[in-house]
């Protein structure tokens, strides 16, 4: 609605409507604080560069809003937010015809610790990591999804959601992607 229009609404429809958009507003914010940081982490185990990430989250959050003020489902709008962003970040892997899911990046938090590892512990935390990320690219698309997505907390329906799956499919693929990570690991 264009804010001439706005303007033209007699005032206790402008009042509402104004009231309606700025609770949308909140929503979408709401979200934004919960959810873009875990977004960001999902999309680099897709394989997503940091900047394209950046740019896919944003586009997440005004197609959110943009589906609030069209009236669309409020239900389950943490699956829808995934859903998006993993089409979009599909999309921009294919258009720039670059995938690269196959190198994860490091995605530890680094919290100050109580005393330093020592330089084997180091070694061996990093030898770790590279078998995860080595066993990690060796499993499907699929599996990947489903395992990063059930590690972000997402229950099997959300994930179907999400990847529109079956919740049966979602199942098999976590369990598949989890057995074939103890025989690489």
């Amino acid at each position: 609605m264009e804010q001439a229009d706005i303007l033209a609404l007699p005032g206790a429809k402008w009042e509402a409507k104004y009231l309606e958009d700025s609770s949308l507003r909140h929503v979408t914010l709401e979200h934004y604080d919960r959810e873009q940081v875990s977004l960001h982490r999902y999309l680099s185990f897709l394989g997503v560069d940091r900047e394209t990430s950046r740019e896919i989250v944003q586009e997440s959050f005004l197609k959110l809003h943009e589906h609030l003020l069209a009236g669309g489902d409020r239900r389950n709008l943490r699956a829808w937010l995934y859903r998006v962003a993993h089409n979009l970040a599909r999309n921009a892997q294919i258009a720039f015809s670059r995938s690269r899911t196959d190198s994860l990046p490091d995605l530890t938090v680094a919290d100050p610790p109580a005393k330093a590892p020592s330089a084997e512990e180091e070694l061996l935390s990093e030898e770790r990591m590279t078998r995860f990320r080595q066993a990690m690219a060796q499993l499907s698309v699929a599996q990947k999804d489903c395992l990063v997505l059930r590690a972000q907390g997402f229950k099997y329906r959300e994930i179907a959601e999400v990847l529109s799956l079956s919740v049966s499919t979602v199942g098999e693929n976590v369990q598949r992607g989890l057995e074939r990570l103890k025989e690489l690991i």
